[in-house]
């Protein structure tokens, strides 16, 4: 269970906008996806904590008549778990330790910016697995809730016990002892509950228990109810919690009703996999998450194997569903025999296996995944009169300290495994293994530099197209354009993956002409007038040829130019000001409009108008998100109707669902929206929405 942060929320309480957004660009230039807003003092403050949801506050000793002390009293009285940076003037150990009193969770000197970035990167994490813990946490309560419900109505006799004393038990628990109801049973000592013969055994198994709580104790005993009859009885002991508070679970079956033998069958039963024989996904997945935890304590890494048999599907075709499962009968024990029985192994899906293998090296599990690969290879069994030629891809990830869950690796080895089976031009029969670069490109620099420079001599970009719908006019043809660059064997890179190192080898710029020639071309193959927004990074602002460059490209391709529009993010408006200025003019002389995306993620977005002539603003994304709450909403509605009343169009994006549309359609001043909900970008101009 992960929480996703795509754009960070950031209050900056300080006491200079102009030093504030320098702090702000600087993160926005780090990488950091930021949406911030000033406060210059007290009532500022309360205003931005009561309208609105933070990750994080940059806070000054003092800002406006306001102290950090003030800050941290409103936070708790609002009930704001905010982490605090504090940006000192002087830093040392007392400022430390008086800042981190109040509750600030850093420090750091005003001017070093590199220090700010590491510790905004470790909030940042804190917050990450604070939510996360609370989203573990609410799965927990509802799992108990659960838990509680099947525990009534169980046939078994079930009590929970803390210090010895009675704290809740089941109806079937308070019959078997004669009590009229759990009030009646609260406070008895388990002692009462045994016959006097047996008091001794139980006192050795409680300090037993005491001793260690974590162990499962059975005592054989004869239990005794309140009208002193007595009945054979074994208790089971276990550690377990109710309500939140550690306790020992006791589950009493007489001797008349023992069902333990079936209950093992039917446990066992529920977590194999009856064609194989070999464990289920629910078992592994058991399995995974103890790993995750054990990897903590003993820095045991582990290699998750997951295997998957290419092509199953023509197997079933030829040797039909028995023979199907007598093939992957076959496989398991191929399995068993190469890893043997003490290796987690799993089916966790129709033809996927997944195998949990101690590896001392990450090299290790390469050498063991590849001869799985090639035992199957090997194996040839003869099914239903037939000799199966079968292969496997593996991908392989691993189970190490920074490991967050087990669905996180397993999720990483099944990624593994698909670019395993998209190797050999699709054949599969290959392994994959995990590198850590893989989370973050699909490639070093050098060599998303030479997959740049080969698209733009092939022309082998990929274009998307995503519809903007015009509330005011059905018939407007208006698409967002999107770039990506297509890789071997694997996912496109995204443009924010790969256009920062464009800049850095003078491609960007190369890379936005291609865009608008092929998508103004694209454009005039239809019959009917479209109309196109084009993104431009903020490197190739700095280009002083674009703009006459678009107006060539323009009278090339016979474009109307009132149908182009240029779009920049908000953060390089700011960061290449006097270039985006010169940009929006010469194409605004070329009959073009001027975008800025990302909008109103900066401390003072509207301050762009008075630099940059600007014809339309799409909204950051974040405030599409937001919409659920009340104060959020009403402070966006505020936004859009500012910028309208300047002369902007206003486009609204990331419709994700059908309550933001409904809520969207309410708010006045938006002209245009946008989103998966609508339609999602895809690499062709669908000028009819059910094509």
């Amino acid at each position: 269970m992960t929480y996703k942060l795509d754009t960070i929320r950031l209050l900056i309480a300080h006491d200079s906008q102009d030093e504030a957004e320098q702090l702000m660009n600087a993160l926005r230039n780090a990488g950091r996806a930021t949406r911030a807003e000033l406060v210059l003092g007290e009532d500022e403050l309360l205003r931005a904590l009561k309208s609105g949801s933070w990750e994080m506050l940059l806070c000054r000793p003092s800002f406006g008549g306001c102290t950090l002390e003030t800050v941290m009293a409103h936070l708790q009285r609002l009930g704001k778990a905010v982490p605090v940076i504090l940006l000192a003037d002087d830093f040392d150990a007392g400022q430390l330790r008086s800042a981190m009193a109040v509750g600030a969770r850093a420090v750091a000197p005003v001017d070093d910016r590199e220090l700010i970035m590491l510790l905004v990167d470790q909030q940042l994490d804190y917050v990450r697995m604070r939510k996360e813990r609370q989203q573990t946490e609410l799965a927990l309560r509802e799992a108990e809730k659960r838990l509680s419900v099947l525990m009534d109505q169980s046939r078994d006799a079930i009590a929970y016990v803390v210090d010895g004393m009675h704290i809740h038990a089941n109806d079937t628990y308070l019959e078997m002892f004669g009590y009229p109801s759990a009030e009646d049973l609260a406070g008895v000592p388990i002692m009462d509950m045994v016959s006097a013969a047996d008091h001794e055994k139980l006192k050795k198994l409680l300090r037993s228990r005491a001793q260690d709580e974590s162990k499962t104790h059975e005592l054989e005993c004869r239990g005794v109810n309140t009208s002193g009859d007595e009945f054979d009885a074994t208790f089971v002991f276990a550690p377990s919690t109710y309500d939140g508070e550690t306790c020992t679970q006791i589950v009493i079956r007489s001797a008349q009703v023992d069902e333990s033998v079936f209950q093992e069958r039917l446990q066992e039963m529920s977590q194999v996999d009856q064609v194989t024989g070999l464990y289920n996904r629910l078992w592994f997945m058991e399995q995974l998450d103890q790993a995750v935890g054990e990897v903590l304590k003993t820095g045991q890494m582990s290699a998750l194997l997951y295997l998957r048999l290419d092509e199953f599907e023509q197997v079933q075709g030829s040797v039909g569903i028995e023979g199907a499962d007598e093939a992957l009968t076959l496989i398991g024990a191929c399995l068993r025999k190469r890893l043997g029985e003490n290796v987690p192994m799993a089916r966790v899906g129709d033809e996927d296996f997944a195998m949990l293998v101690p590896v001392s090296e990450r090299e290790d599990a390469a050498g063991i995944a590849e001869q799985l690969r090639a035992d199957i290879e090997a194996l040839m069994p003869p099914v239903q009169g037939r000799t199966l030629q079968m292969t496997a891809s593996v991908g392989v990830a691993f189970v190490q300290e920074d490991s967050r869950n087990g669905q996180g690796v397993i999720t990483r080895a099944l990624d593994c495994c698909n670019k395993a089976q998209k190797m050999r031009d699709g054949k599969g029969n290959s392994v994959h293994v995990h590198d850590p670069m893989d989370d973050v490109a699909a490639g070093s620099s050098e060599a998303i530099v030479l997959a740049i420079r080969q698209a733009l001599e092939q022309g082998t970009f990929k274009l998307l197209y995503q519809p903007v719908m015009n509330l005011e006019d059905e018939s407007d043809h208006f698409f967002e354009v999107f770039v990506h660059l297509p890789q071997k064997g694997g996912d496109d890179l995204k443009p924010e993956a790969f256009m920062p190192i464009a800049a850095e080898h003078g491609l960007a710029g190369k890379i936005d002409r291609w865009v608008a020639l092929h998508a103004m071309r694209a454009a005039m193959a239809e019959k009917a007038p479209v109309r196109l927004l084009v993104n431009l990074s903020g490197y190739s602002l700095q280009d002083a040829e674009l703009a006459p460059w678009i107006g060539k490209a323009i009278k090339a391709a016979k474009f109307d130019p009132r149908r182009l529009l240029f779009q920049i993010s908000e953060g390089d408006a700011n960061t290449f000001l006097k270039q985006a200025q010169a940009f929006a003019e010469q194409v605004a002389v070329l009959g073009c409009g001027f975008s800025i995306s990302r909008f109103a993620g900066g401390i003072n977005p509207f301050k762009l108008f008075e630099h940059v002539p600007v014809s339309m603003v799409k909204f950051d994304g974040s405030f599409t998100q937001e919409l659920g709450k009340p104060e959020s909403r009403a402070k966006f509605a505020e936004l859009i109707t500012q910028a309208s009343s300047r002369g902007k169009q206003v486009l609204v994006g990331f419709v994700e669902s059908a309550q933001q549309m409904q809520v969207l359609w309410t708010l006045g001043g938006i002209n245009y929206l946008q989103g998966f909900y609508l339609q999602a970008p895809g690499p062709k101009l669908q000028l009819n929405p059910e094509e």
